[in-house]
Formats: structure tokens, C-alpha cells, sequence
């Protein structure tokens, strides 16, 4: 019976230490796969920090961008309101000019008139010194071949 102890013990002791190299195997692949774990974490961590920078730097750029675009757009209502105020200016100026040209164009008008008239006078008056000036001369003339001979004759 000694001996079959002996056997029992030495094979629980073989059990044991079968059990003990499976510990020991399984402890090695959970050690490789809490260092898997580890590096996927790192990774993970890694990623996680640069999408929240990331995502804090476009939110920042987002803010700018759109501060940027209500200036902007409120610059060019400003500049709108500013270009029609100049443009009422501009228009009540040029209505004034305008107004100005039309009546210096009246006036010259009425001048090219007046010198046209006046020339239409001169022309009347050369034409009526001239036909006054040959019926004095063909009264002259009748004068000269009736009444004188009558009279001296």
C-alpha cells in the first residue's frame, strides 16, 4: 500500500504540475494579451487625444470662420447702405447738373435763334437795300427817258 501512495502521490504530483505548466501557459497568453490590450489602450488613447484636439481645433476654426463671415457680411450691409447714400448724393448732384445743362442749352438755343433772326434780318435788309436801290434806279431811269424828255423838250 506504500507503494500505491507513493503512485497516487506522484501522479497528483504530475497533475499538479501538468495544471501548474497550463497556469504557467495560459499566464503567458494572458500577459501577451494584456500587452496587446496595452498597445491597442496607447493606440486608442492616442487617437481619442488627437480627435479631441482635432475636434477642438476645427470647433475654434468653426467660431473664427463664422465671427469672420458676420463681419464680413456686416462690412458689406455697411458698405450697401454707404454706396446708396452716395448714390442719392451723386443723383441729386448730377439732377442739378443736368438741370443746369438743359437750361444752358435753352440759352444757347435761344441765342442761335436770336443770331439766326438777326441774320434773317440782315439778309432781309441786303435784299430790301437792294430792290430799294434798283427801283430807285429804274425810277431814275423811267425819269430820265419820259419826264425828261417831256420837261425839255
Amino acid at each position: 500500500m506504500e507503494n500505491q501512495t507513493t503512485q497516487e502521490i506522484k501522479h497528483l504530483t504530475d497533475r499538479v504540475n501538468d495544471v501548474n505548466k497550463r497556469i504557467n501557459h495560459i499566464d503567458g497568453k494572458v500577459d501577451k494579451v494584456d500587452d496587446k490590450v496595452d498597445k491597442m489602450e496607447e493606440k486608442f488613447n492616442d487617437r481619442h487625444i488627437d480627435m479631441v484636439e482635432l475636434t477642438t481645433t476645427l470647433k475654434a476654426d468653426s467660431k473664427a470662420s463664422r465671427e469672420s463671415t458676420e463681419r464680413l457680411n456686416n462690412s458689406i450691409g455697411d458698405f450697401f447702405h454707404e454706396l446708396k447714400e452716395s448714390n442719392k448724393i451723386n443723383n441729386v448732384k448730377f439732377e442739378k447738373v443736368e438741370k443746369s445743362i438743359n437750361k444752358l442749352e435753352m440759352t444757347v438755343n435761344d441765342k442761335a435763334l436770336a443770331i439766326n433772326v438777326d441774320l434773317e434780318e440782315k439778309k432781309m435788309s441786303k435784299g430790301l437795300l437792294g430792290t430799294i436801290l434798283v427801283s430807285v434806279i429804274g425810277l431814275v431811269g423811267v425819269l430820265a427817258k419820259v419826264i425828261a424828255p417831256l420837261v425839255v423838250g
